[in-house]
């Protein structure tokens, strides 16, 4: 961020800019980031802090965080009701610091000569909990990504910013980027309550606040969801078995013998023959499938640690998202060849979600394929977030699929359970498993380098406080702009709409 002086005079520039009248004083206001550069206006904005609150240095001269904000206002006269407000995005008032919070000093150079009416260097929080810490409390404010940071007197608005980004590096240029989701909370089985909010009503209030706290912590990268009373938020029945996985986890080839299955009240048999690979099968299988007048799509999966190739999926859908359901046949095995094993995926969330381990990570169990590719519409620029009851071991309450190199089957999903709803602000296991998906990262910081238990993206931090995972870096911030931004590979970051020029409201 280049440095310059860029003072705001009531009587020229923010007449034009605000509708207050001219002033013929020599009054001005000044902001001044942490980092040392002048903010202005009409070319940049305000940012929310990634640091720990902490109490200044003795003396309040010192702030080791770039991106807080001092406030000088420069005027020969007393300032009349001088104060600080943030507005939410929606203009309506968020947070205010008033006259107590001025103190009078001879302006720096950066300013001019003269007396200045200053404050201590503002912190500005993306939520209450940040905002209210008590050793920097009395200089915090709470902000909301996309609303203003103002300086204002009595005679009305001195000077307005837009709250963004960061203001440094490469993702500095993007005052803000959107993440879309799209949210399916499952129900335990077919007609059953959700599995979270007691009813639809409730899960979607529940789901809607869930998302809110994972936003407000990537607002620190100038990043957000979108507005919450938007949100693709659906309560839906767990799919009834539309996939049939040729090959399973193994991706053996086939030696000989016949698949049975039954669709729509028909019979399919599909013969194999020793030396064929998965993909020659389940190509084939589908051709059979489609005869019956159903819908069926052929989706590879990476191969897995142990596996000879990549198992392969057959999906019936008779539209996207709306599975059409596959039988065993009664009277037949479902196959008979000894090598090429043929899985029904079945999701039964009554024992819990089947998950995947580091061997199969790269595939998912068929049991989270069957979940995930039944929703499956194809839009790759959207998040999709399932809610389940639980996983079917202990300790895990979220994970996630990312767009990696191998060009997975199952991308830019996340699954979290009831358990991680009700952990909260102990683990923030939505926002850390976007935040898998968003920087592109399969692993976890500290499973390779220092324990940081503040880090959002730590594997095993649980704290409620503001100690806890929280904070995101500058580094991880540009790197979700590399990995997810408009000109990635997988762009799942979108320039939002540009909002209206500021004005005073008044």
């Amino acid at each position: 961020m280049s440095r310059f002086w860029a003072p705001v005079f009531a009587g020229l520039a923010l007449a034009s800019l605000f509708g207050t009248p001219a002033r013929a004083d020599s009054t001005r206001v000044v902001v001044v980031s942490g980092a040392g550069d002048v903010v202005d206006p009409g070319s940049s904005h305000v940012a929310i802090s990634r640091e720990l609150p902490q109490a200044l240095a003795e003396g309040g001269a010192s702030d080791p965080d770039p991106e807080s904000l001092t406030v000088y206002f420069a005027s020969a006269a007393a300032p009349d009701a001088l104060r600080v407000n943030t507005l939410r995005a929606d203009g309506s008032l968020l947070d205010s610091l008033g006259d107590a919070h001025w103190r009078k000093l001879a302006c720096p150079s950066v300013v001019g000569q003269g007396d200045c009416w200053a404050t201590e260097p503002l912190r500005l929080s993306a939520d209450r909990l940040d905002r209210d810490y008590p050793a920097a409390r009395a200089r915090s404010l709470e902000v909301e990504l996309g609303g203003q940071f103002r300086v204002e007197a009595a005679s009305g608005v001195l000077a307005a910013f837009r709250v963004g980004g960061p203001r440094q590096g490469a993702i500095a240029k993007f005052e803000r980027l959107r993440a879309k989701l799209r949210v399916r909370v499952l129900r335990s089985a077919a007609g059953a309550p959700p599995v979270v909010g007691g009813d639809v009503a409730g899960a979607t209030l529940s789901l809607r606040a869930e998302v809110q706290t994972a936003a407000k912590l990537w607002a620190q990268c100038g990043i957000e969801f979108g507005a919450t009373n938007a949100l693709d938020i659906q309560v839906v029945d767990p799919p009834p078995p539309a996939l049939i996985a040729v090959g399973c986890d193994s991706g053996l080839p086939a030696s000989g013998g016949k698949i049975s299955l039954r669709v729509a009240g028909r019979r399919v048999r599909v013969v194999t023959h020793a030396g064929e690979l998965p993909d020659v099968v389940a190509e084939r299988l589908a051709g059979a499938l489609r005869s019956t007048g159903t819908g069926a799509f052929v989706s590879p999966n990476p191969r897995i640690a142990s596996g000879a190739s990549g198992s392969v999926d057959v999906l019936l859908r008779s539209s996207p998202g709306r599975p059409v359901q596959l039988r065993a046949d009664p009277e037949q095995p479902l196959s008979t060849d000894k090598t090429l094993g043929v899985c029904l995926g079945e999701v039964d969330l009554s024992d819990g979600l089947s998950h995947f381990v580091e061997a199969d990570a790269a595939a998912g169990t068929v049991e989270e394929r069957a979940l995930i590719k039944a929703f499956d519409t194809g839009d790759k620029s959207i998040i999709d977030v399932f809610v389940v009851p639980f996983f079917d071991e202990s300790g895990r309450i979220g994970e996630s699929f990312i767009d990696d190199d191998v060009h997975a089957s199952i991308r830019n999903t996340v699954i979290i359970d009831r358990a991680a709803i009700r952990a909260g602000a102990r683990s923030y296991a939505l926002a850390h498993e976007i935040g898998h998906v968003l920087l592109g990262m399969p692993g976890h910081p500290d499973d390779y380098g220092v324990d940081q238990s503040s880090s959002l993206m730590d594997a095993d931090a649980a704290d409620s406080s503001v100690f806890g995972p929280r904070r995101l870096s500058l580094s991880e911030c540009e790197r979700a702009l590399r990995e997810s931004g408009p000109a990635s590979r997988s762009p799942l970051l979108s320039v939002p709409a540009a909002k209206p020029p500021l004005t005073s409201g008044r």
